[in-house]
């Protein structure tokens, strides 16, 4: 019958997150042309230029959450922009000590000396004689620092610059992790609504033939051809809205692995809930206060800030340098113009500031003020971090409740559409009865994928505010959540054939 085949179909469909139907469809093609594709997925142990290589050879674009991460290390432009950014930042370690090092520095010097020079002699008559050559003056110079405070608090400071540097490319590299993931995730959503939606758009047009087959027959109503069509023109629409934001989440996930995902590994059917390594949400705020990117950015920044303090206040005190030089200089002036001569001069050199119109004290004052400012927003950080986690924690606790939940609501929902479904064909429920429970159906298939979706995701941005989200992490989840069995999210994404006609027949009416 009709109805026992619409009910063995949806019931199937309800499981607990088994291949969707859609998924099964595609398997057999995706077997059919695996001679050209590769393996289903990138082992998750690669290298980040293991991926790079294979990515060239990835005719099909197939990732797991692993390879998909590595391969984003390698092409993702942010993270590349990261990296340099703490190249430059390393260069403030020898920036910071170059002024404590020797200054050298050379000077030459050539004047022409061209005209005449009235001179009187001895018996009062004036003798002129031209002038016509080269003054040359050679030096070089060193200069050695004995003392100088503020040149002392920069080699300190260029340290704290560089370390900030790296805590700095720590936080870009965990925020290309947490876009990485997140992107890689609404990929899979997006996947799994477009299934879900077609699995439900199936259901509605199988609706429209028992529908159609009861008014021919003179047992249904027009107005149930006219529900069923309703409801299946509505279920297309919101299939196609589907596909449309599949195809944009693939896109931005392909800004970042560097081409185009054909194929992706999507949740294990065989979903287990893992718990928590460390268990307590105080274990975890520990955990986050030591190794958080941001908190330890934040504290270099205080650090620097306080080496600035040290340096401006430098402009206080007096410096000492070693000063050496050789000059060497031929005809300096007209009246050394025959004379050659070459000296070299060691000695100290002490600098004492007196008064600088107050430019130094507001220098100082204004460097402790941003050191207050660089204080209060590590804490600030520091309370935002412990919200954030304590977010992520709550988020994976009551995760798996929700799951939990789901997971029944799936069955029940299934059970009572079959139900429905034999109260139709005894005749005390209507085919909107049937639709209605259809959409429970679908709603509550939805539900449960994102909420495991999300479980895992909670996972993952629960180490990154902890400040381990990183390859053992990764590889972990991965290899924890996710099938080896990998899904077309690229033919998921085609557009829809143009719809039919949609006017009932009333041919034996």
């Amino acid at each position: 019958m009709p109805r026992a085949a619409l009910f063995c179909a949806v019931l199937s469909a309800a499981a607990l997150l088994p291949m969707p139907a859609y998924a099964q469809a595609q398997k057999g093609a995706q077997n059919g042309g695996r001679g050209n594709a590769p393996a289903a997925v990138h082992s998750g142990r690669a290298s980040a230029a293991g991926v790079q290589a294979a990515g060239a050879g990835q005719a099909q674009g197939a990732f797991d959450l692993a390879s998909a991460w590595r391969a984003s290390l390698v092409h993702d432009p942010s993270y590349q922009a990261a990296i340099s950014e703490r190249e430059a930042g390393q260069t403030n370690r020898a920036m910071g000590r170059a002024g404590l090092l020797p200054q050298v520095s050379a000077s030459l010097g050539r004047t022409r000396i061209d005209g005449t020079l009235d001179s009187p002699t001895a018996t009062g008559q004036v003798v002129t004689e031209d002038l016509d050559y080269m003054a040359k003056t050679n030096e070089l110079r060193a200069t050695q620092t004995l003392f100088n405070w503020s040149r002392i608090a920069e080699y300190r400071q260029g340290h704290a610059r560089a370390d900030y540097s790296l805590a700095v490319f720590d936080t870009r590299a965990k925020d290309t992790s947490v876009r990485l993931v997140n992107r890689y995730f609404q990929t899979l959503l997006a996947y799994e609504n477009v299934v879900l939606a077609r699995n439900n758009l199936e259901a509605n047009e199988k609706h429209i033939v028992a529908a159609q087959r009861r008014f021919d027959s003179g047992e249904g109503t027009i107005t149930d051809v006219r529900e069923t069509r309703s409801r299946r023109d509505l279920s297309r629409a919101e299939l196609i809205q589907r596909k449309d934001a599949l195809v944009v989440a693939r896109r931005e996930l392909q800004e970042m692995v560097g081409q185009s995902p054909q194929r992706l590994a999507t949740l294990n059917p065989k979903f287990q809930l893992k718990p928590l390594n460390p268990p307590t949400l105080a274990d975890w705020l520990a955990l986050a206060m030591k190794g958080n990117a941001e908190i330890r950015t934040g504290e270099e920044g205080l650090r620097v800030a306080e080496r600035e303090i040290d340096r401006t206040f430098g402009g206080h005190l007096p410096s000492v340098d070693l000063v050496a030089s050789r000059r060497v200089v031929e005809r300096e002036s007209i009246s050394t113009r025959n004379q050659d001569s070459a000296t070299t001069s060691f000695g100290v050199q002490v600098n004492l500031p007196i008064f600088s119109g107050g430019l130094t004290s507001a220098q100082v004052d204004q460097a402790r003020h941003n050191r207050d400012r660089a204080s209060s927003e590590l804490a600030a950080t520091r309370e935002r971090v412990a919200v954030e986690v304590t977010r992520q924690y709550q988020a994976v606790v009551s995760g798996a409740e929700r799951i939990r939940a789901l997971e029944v609501a799936v069955k029940s929902t299934a059970d009572a559409l079959h139900a429905v479904e034999r109260g139709y064909q005894a005749g005390t429920r209507s085919v909107v009865d049937i639709l209605d429970a259809q959409d429970q159906v679908y709603r509550a298939q939805l539900d449960l994928t994102q909420a495991r979706l999300e479980y895992v995701l909670a996972h993952l941005m629960l180490a990154a505010a902890a400040g381990g989200l990183d390859s053992t992490v990764i590889d972990s989840i991965n290899a924890q959540y996710f099938k080896s069995q990998s899904i077309d999210v690229l033919q998921a994404s085609l557009p829809l054939p143009p719809a039919g006609d949609a006017s009932p027949r009333l041919a034996n009416r």
